[in-house]
């Protein structure tokens, strides 16, 4: 006999409770969902897909969650940031003209560039171009909360201080971690004292982890911005030995996040 089919998933309407800015032309929005527990039942990396019209036009885009499962649970709000792109069909709109009360409809959770469950203290390092930051954000939370003697290595590429989406955000998660969360900031267009300046490479990485001993020694990788980023970087930990099961990555692309392993998926 057949299985049932799984109903297919719906949008719902959902009011904008936040709209908050968290880059130079970005903004975290967020949803009340305290009453919506399909909402809440997600895995930190996961992401959304809102529609709305824009401009008369029937638009539809995916944007990751930056919080984690826990913190979205206890206030009833699962926050996404969207940085303006330029061309974009709604980020722009969502950076510069949304406000608290706009309803759009909205998906439940999807995705499978998630943190997995682990019994014991895991190293993680996450190599991420602008805002690749917002899925690694809430799987870095998460991943803090899921065992006391996890660490993790964040190395955050950008153009400008000003350009940082959640930078604010990512700063107050490493210092209430209590040194077990390093964030190494890179910024390609401004030189600022004390701050890395250029690209994300390999020498960058062994130096951010000269105490770790190597890229072998990493119990998961994640990769997330950019397609170009994430090939290098991959490039070379496939070079360095590092095996395929270590190694999650996702890209960002006009459409929303996706898995560069499978080229014809799209998100949403």
């Amino acid at each position: 006999m057949r299985r049932p089919a799984k109903p297919h998933p719906t949008f719902r309407p959902l009011p904008v409770a936040e709209v908050d800015p968290v880059a130079e032309h970005a903004v975290s929005i967020g949803f009340d969902v305290s009453e919506m527990p399909q909402f809440l039942d997600f895995e930190a990396g996961q992401y959304v897909t809102l529609r709305a019209l824009v401009g008369g036009e029937d638009v539809r885009q995916s944007y990751s969650i930056w919080v984690s499962p826990s913190r979205a649970r206890r206030e009833g709000i699962i926050r996404v940031a969207a940085a303006a792109v330029q061309g974009g069909r709604m980020s722009p709109w969502l950076a510069s003209e949304v406000e608290v009360g706009e309803v759009m409809g909205v998906l439940p959770p999807l995705g499978n560039f998630v943190l997995d469950a682990a019994t014991g203290p895991r190293h993680h390092v996450g190599v991420v171009g602008g805002s690749g930051i917002t899925p690694v954000l809430a799987i870095t939370a998460a991943a803090l909360e899921q065992h006391e003697h996890s660490t993790v290595d964040l190395i955050v590429a950008n153009r400008t201080r000003a350009s940082t989406v959640l930078g604010r955000e990512l700063a107050e998660l490493e210092e209430a971690s209590a040194g077990r969360l390093r964030v190494t900031h890179v910024l390609s267009r401004e030189a600022v004292p004390g701050v890395r300046h250029g690209r994300i490479d390999p020498l960058l990485i062994r130096d951010v982890l000269d105490d770790v001993g190597g890229p072998e020694n990493v119990d998961d990788w994640w990769l997330c911005g950019p397609e170009g980023l994430i090939a290098d970087v991959e490039a070379w930990l496939d070079g360095a030995g590092v095996g395929v099961e270590h190694i999650h990555r996702e890209r960002f692309t006009s459409t929303g996040p996706v898995d560069p392993r499978t080229s014809t998926a799209k998100a949403g």
